[in-house]
């Protein structure tokens, strides 16, 4: 492994891409010194690079160069002000400033989570710059034939969290009050049998609304009691969560909420004349989480019709923080499919 390449959780290298500073951290060996094409991690909400330890261990062992950055508005990374700094033409534009700056010409992408839904542009934006999307969690969704704010606030409620998130100023206190305590509500690994039980209770109609439409705010401000599922991580690992949003706070990360009106409207000029969004050339790896409320695997039914090279797998009893919780096996999927669908 080239000292020069890898980077350490506590110095990741600061870049200039897309005009602003970003905090890469590296693993495996430099792109020069091996045949094995760059891997760029792709983190969410509330994330940091730091969730992709365990992979960026498992793929830098095996000989891939790996990037992992804090993304715009996220930990050591600059927090432009606007929302209009975190729309979908900039977050892509930073991801190949990243490769840019590194002198890679084609890499693979790995998304979850926010991350994901821009991973899942990447083939519209910048194409040519990838070999082949790994997701996690978030599928490549279809066109919507309507504003997404609207059909979630239409199905879901005024409650559910992408809606309160849309107002400015409206959550941000909340989260950032107390940053350890919504990160332990945050980061948590779900008890199956409680979500089974949830899915009873909405069948007898006995499940506060907030809870049912994900009504994330609502929940935080309850006794942790009511937060079901377990603890996802030490709190060592929180840690490093709590001071990073305690420092730079919530605004900027929910700016990605904020944009996902206009990026809807700038999706549009890709799709065909029937609405639909041209298939993606390059090999897709689709990973659910049998137990992701937000993200539920039934969203993934029909991408397959989507993407010229497609391979599913499904994470039994796996909740949304799936490349924390479910390590090894996310690590087996992605070291499988790569050496399958990209270098082999």
């Amino acid at each position: 492994m080239s000292d020069q390449w890898a980077t350490g959780w506590q110095t990741p290298d600061r870049i200039s891409a897309n005009g602003i500073t970003l905090a890469v951290y590296k693993s495996g060996p430099a792109p020069a010194a091996t045949d094995k094409p760059a891997v760029i991690f792709l983190h969410g909400f509330p994330e940091l690079a730091y969730s992709w330890r365990a992979q960026m261990a498992a793929l830098g062992a095996e000989g891939y160069p790996c990037l992992a950055p804090d993304m715009r508005g996220y930990g050591a990374s600059d927090k432009p002000e606007g929302r209009d700094a975190y729309g979908m033409d900039v977050l892509t534009a930073d991801v190949t400033g990243i490769l840019d700056h590194y002198g890679i010409e084609r890499a693979v992408a790995v998304g979850h989570d926010w991350g994901a839904i821009v991973l899942w542009a990447l083939p519209f934006y910048a194409g040519d710059r990838f070999l082949g999307y790994a997701g996690l969690n978030l599928p490549l969704l279809p066109h919507y034939p309507m504003d997404p704010v609207t059909l979630i606030r239409q199905s879901r409620g005024a409650h559910n969290y992408i809606v309160q998130f849309q107002e400015e100023g409206r959550c941000e206190p909340v989260l950032g009050a107390d940053p350890m305590r919504t990160m332990r509500f945050f980061m948590r690994r779900p008890n199956k049998a409680t979500i089974d039980k949830e899915a009873a209770r909405a069948e007898k109609e006995d499940v506060p609304f907030e809870e049912e439409s994900l009504d994330l705010i609502g929940l935080l401000k309850l006794d942790d009691s009511r937060w079901g599922g377990a603890p996802l991580m030490e709190d060592d690992d929180l840690r490093v969560y709590a001071d990073a949003f305690g420092a730079g706070g919530f605004t900027a990360p929910l700016h990605w909420y904020r944009n996902l009106t206009e990026n809807w409207r700038k999706q549009a000029r890709f799709v065909d004349a029937d609405g639909h969004l041209p298939r993606v050339p390059r090999p897709c790896l689709m990973i659910t989480a049998e137990l992701d409320r937000a993200c539920p695997p039934h969203l993934a039914d029909g991408m397959e019709e989507r993407c010229h090279s497609y391979r599913r797998i499904d994470l039994a009893g796996c909740g949304h923080w799936s490349q924390q919780e479910r390590a090894t096996e996310v690590n087996d999927a992605l070291l499988d499919w790569l050496a399958d669908e990209i270098t082999g």
